[in-house]
């Protein structure tokens, strides 16, 4: 049996529960049954509301439009088993105002095995706080008939239970949405490859919760656009369309355009690289600054290697770009600003481009080797 704070059983909760002081979790107010008038369970809820998780009665009274609590008993053991998974007040009181009706559950019958269950399957206490604050309308879903399969689907996919944890707490609705499955064969049918899938959930599964229209539309527009579904390219271009917020996007492109692209040379690199319009302005702006300002290129080369906004600037892209520099301005190399040095590897690099002119430019070797020294310590 899992443990959970010191509790080894739900029945460990229930008798806690039973045997607490009298003065943390018994009923404040009436116990009243179902006789009780409507007006009188109001007062009886936003009373309860406000005691127990410090709600304004404003807040009190419109959760209490969602929620008609007759007695503390059911919900304060719902606040005892949050408070046993390591949920502190506040964490507890942003999941009620998002589902208040989890006060009204059987906390051992209906939330516990929810919750036990990702517990047992690897999620750490804070994963599991974190996916019921973000998602808890999950815990409403049926253990067997829902939450497993989902979770069962996904980890078919991505491989271990640590991976899909992993996909759980970067989504949280991809266990309780209904258009996983669907969206996910949608993208089979089309031939996306299952790796490229399971790249999908693992790092960006949000797409997934996608309402199927919505994602059939966007599926199709990017096939008009020419991106083969069987490539790497498809995927990162379906988040990068669907994911980033329209003032996100247009800032980039707006950029590239002070820049001198054109419509046409923005729509280009993004074809040939797509993971271009997911790197952040400051990123895409050191690298367009090094490049023109320092290194003297026109903007328009890197429209065409786009790859560039993704390559470390530090570690690879200066470095290197200082090498070449040095070397054709001793008439080694007819120009510096070629494009092949800066995608080959580190070890075909030291040898076509540095040890090869050892003789002709002494201290070539030294500079490379503290520039990517100075690189290393930023």
């Amino acid at each position: 049996m899992f443990f959970v704070k010191g509790f080894t059983s739900v029945r460990s909760l229930y008798n806690l529960f039973q045997h607490v002081s009298s003065s943390t979790f018994a009923p404040m107010y009436s116990t009243a049954a179902s006789s009780t008038p409507t007006s009188e369970k109001m007062s009886f809820t936003v009373n309860y509301l406000t005691s127990k998780f410090g709600f304004s009665r404003g807040t009190a009274s419109t959760i209490s439009q969602r929620v008609s609590l007759k007695s503390s008993e059911k919900p304060d053991f719902v606040l005892t088993l949050f408070r046993s998974c390591g949920f502190t007040n506040s964490q507890i009181g942003n999941v009620i105002k998002k589902a208040p009706r989890l006060l009204l559950c059987d906390a051992g019958k209906s939330i516990w095995p929810k919750l036990d269950f990702l517990l047992s399957k690897g999620a750490s206490s804070s994963q599991l706080v974190d996916i019921v604050t973000r998602c808890p309308r999950f815990l409403f879903r049926s253990l067997e008939n829902h939450l497993i399969p989902s979770y069962n689907f996904v980890k078919d996919f991505v491989g271990s239970d640590q991976r899909t944890i992993t996909s759980i707490t970067r989504s949280h609705r991809i266990i309780c949405c209904d258009f996983l499955e669907t969206n996910i064969k949608l993208l089979l049918d089309i031939g996306v490859p299952k790796s490229g899938i399971a790249a999908l959930l693992h790092s960006w599964p949000s797409l997934f919760t996608m309402n199927l229209d919505k994602f059939r539309v966007a599926v199709e527009g990017l096939k008009d656009r020419g991106f083969d579904p069987s490539t790497s390219k498809f995927i990162p271009a379906l988040y990068a369309t669907n994911k980033l917020s329209k003032s996100v996007w247009n800032s980039k492109v707006e950029f590239f355009k002070k820049w001198g692209w054109s419509e046409e040379d923005i729509d280009k690199a993004f074809v040939l690289h797509p993971y271009c319009m997911l790197k952040s302005l400051s990123k895409i702006k050191a690298v367009m600054e090094f490049f023109v300002n320092d290194m003297g290129w026109e903007s328009i080369l890197l429209a065409s290697n786009p790859i560039f906004f993704s390559m470390s600037l530090e570690r690879r892209l200066i470095p290197r770009a200082y090498v070449l520099q040095y070397i054709h301005s001793r008439g080694l190399i007819k120009n510096a600003c070629i494009i092949y040095p800066y995608y080959i590897t580190e070890k075909i690099f030291l040898e076509k481009y540095v040890i090869r002119f050892e003789d002709e430019a002494p201290g070539l070797l030294k500079l490379y080797q503290e520039t990517m020294n100075r690189s290393r310590k930023t």
